[in-house]
């Protein structure tokens, strides 16, 4: 893992631009450079440095910005994913819940029929000492 910072990576930059500096005037007129010219120098360094600051700055609103982008698509992604879900749960379940109710529909059937068969059964057995019921029964077909 390397650990150069922007502040190194601009002092790097710096030293190659003044030895380049220092070259052009060696190799470009067979002179040294003076003091003023090594000013006059660090002065347009630490005006381009600033700018360069500028637009790192200006680059970092902009990335903050897609970034609060991104965060606005990932909290619709993550409800339409809560939603899918949902769904899907729905569908998978949605075959034990008819189970489920169909088999509690035919208990409650099946104790309702329980219960008519003991009523019938006692109208039977009041209908062997009473006419009129047995009559009654036979007429719709109950006994």
């Amino acid at each position: 893992m390397s650990y150069i910072t922007k502040e190194s990576k601009m002092k790097a930059v710096f030293a190659f631009l003044a030895f380049l500096f220092f070259a052009s005037n060696v190799f470009a007129n067979n002179e040294p450079a003076t003091k003023d010219d090594i000013k006059l120098l660090i002065g347009q360094m630490d005006k381009r440095f600033e700018q360069m600051d500028k637009r790192f700055e200006q680059m970092d609103k902009r990335f903050e910005q897609i970034d609060k982008r991104f965060e606005q698509v990932d909290k619709r992604l993550d409800f339409m994913q809560s939603l899918i879900y949902a769904l899907m749960g729905l569908v998978f379940a949605s075959p034990f819940i008819a189970i489920y109710l169909r088999d509690k529909k035919e208990a409650e059937d099946r104790k309702i029929t329980d219960n008519m068969k003991g009523v019938l059964f006692v109208l039977r057995e009041m209908a062997q000492n009473d006419e009129k019921l047995s009559k009654s029964l036979k007429a719709a077909g109950l006994l």
